[in-house]
């Protein structure tokens, strides 16, 4: 027996209010729990340089290597103040010591040792390469390169290190290495700030046209939903408890397989977004085809044009409220540290490529069928259109657990909810929200 209704589902306010209020209160509850854990792992040092030290890292040598002046006290100072965790601070160390701070260096060392056995072997490391003590073994030097990102400051110590052992320059071809790869991180880095600056200016452009243009009437008109409201919040409520189960559902799943730990977000996305289409395609009683033509029309050139324009409005302002937030947030709130710690563990082509697949298809896909495709034209019912673009935004921000990055993520969802206004397509923000996290994916890849 098919127990999809036959028209859209409006239930009794008599047990539905109740329910909304009990699932509302559970989600708080699941919301608090996460964010509490979060807080604890983000206090928690992490086991190696973050993202945030390797790009120190190339800023401070690259500056170095371009100027071919020693670098001023005052970015010695800056550097220090900018980076907290203990393997980003052993990083630091290690670049004074190469660049003209061995005193600076020494300093940081012994006021800033990663804890247990592994700022043990750095220190060790660090006194034969600068100090004249004993060279390690073997192993110990590798798990030292490794935990400071085997990139171009690693690959100095071990430079140093191999002086000590061969004589005066047995470390030069790996100088020259490291130096190669320093040119090839700063030539992808002004790369992609001279793109991302593009964009800004564009961006800015697209801002203009649009405001000048706000009153001209949107393409298609937004998708039309005929469940009640009550019946949106509680597939809402829904969907939203399923999303915390099913990472841990996931988990318990491969717990027989500990080799395939790293498709837990895989598949946990696949569950909850299953279940989150299901439970709307219950009930507004359609099928997931009848879903998809209610909010996916066919795309069109001009959807592709539009996604590039509100690339370009993202970018700007994300950096503009970036800018304008950076001296609330405090530095180690890194918003991203999770998935910078799940790549870490990727090994293989097959695990990165699935992870990708996941991070910049499945997830924007679904994301924008949510929020865009549903929640968006519901809350914009009765011509509240500039209510429900607010409050999108915020819900898409805030859905994503993580405070410190609410005010970017909110600012990215108020410009998809806007490209759906405007083109009457969600091509435009799948295009936009597959683009930003495919390569916030690789950027993090890349210094992983």
């Amino acid at each position: 027996m098919d127990s999809t209704p036959p028209s859209p589902w409006h239930p009794d306010r008599r047990w539905a209010d109740p329910l909304i209020a009990f699932l509302a209160l559970l989600a708080l509850m699941a919301a608090g729990l996460t964010l509490r854990i979060r807080q604890e792992g983000n206090h928690r040092p992490s086991g190696r340089t973050t993202l945030q030290g390797q790009i120190l890292e190339a800023g401070l040598a690259g500056s170095h290597l371009l100027r071919g002046t020693p670098i001023p006290p005052q970015e010695w100072a800056k550097a220090r103040g900018g980076v907290t965790d203990p393997w980003d601070r052993s990083l630091l160390a290690v670049l004074m010591a190469e660049l003209g701070d061995p005193a600076g260096a020494r300093e940081l060392v012994q006021t800033s040792l990663p804890a247990g056995a592994a700022g043990a072997r750095f220190q060790r490391t660090f006194e034969a390469a600068y100090e004249g003590a004993p060279v390690p073994d073997a192993a110990t030097r590798a798990e030292v390169q490794r935990r400071l990102g085997n990139g171009y400051t690693a690959r100095l110590l071990e430079a140093r290190l191999r002086d000590r052992e061969g004589g005066p320059g047995a470390g030069e071809p790996l100088r020259a290495q490291a130096r190669g790869l320093l040119i090839t991180r700063l030539a992808a880095l002004g790369g992609l700030g001279l793109l991302v600056t593009a964009l800004a200016v564009g961006g800015l452009a697209v801002g203009i046209y649009l405001w000048a243009t706000r009153r001209q009437p949107p393409v298609r008109p937004l998708p039309a939903w005929g469940l009640s409201g009550r019946a949106a919040a509680l597939v809402f409520l829904g969907w939203f408890m399923a999303f915390f189960a099913a990472g841990n559902l996931a988990g318990l799943l491969l717990v027989p397989w500990p080799s395939l730990r790293w498709a837990v977000v895989p598949l946990g996305t696949l569950l909850h977004a299953g279940v989150g289409l299901r439970l709307l395609g219950w009930a507004e009683g359609l099928s997931f085809s009848g879903l998809w033509r209610r909010v996916g029309p066919s795309p069109t050139r001009r959807d592709l044009a539009w996604a590039v324009a509100f690339l370009a409005l993202a970018v700007f302002l994300v950096l503009a409220v970036a800018m304008a937030t950076s001296q609330v947030l405090k530095p180690e709130q890194n918003p991203q540290r999770d998935l910078q710690e799940l790549l870490r563990g990727l090994t293989g082509w097959g695990p990165t490529l699935a992870m990708f697949l996941v991070v910049a298809g499945v997830a924007p896909v679904f994301e924008e069928f949510l929020f865009r495709g549903f929640l968006f034209p519901v809350l914009a019912r009765g011509g509240r259109v500039t209510l429900a673009l607010v409050a999108s935004a915020l819900l898409f921000g805030a859905i994503h657990l993580q405070p410190a990055g609410l005010p970017i993520l909110s600012t990215l969802g108020l410009v998809l909810a806007l490209a759906v206004r405007r083109t009457g397509s969600l091509w435009p923000a799948i295009l936009v929200h597959a683009c930003w996290n495919g390569s916030l994916f690789l950027l993090m890849r890349a210094f992983s």
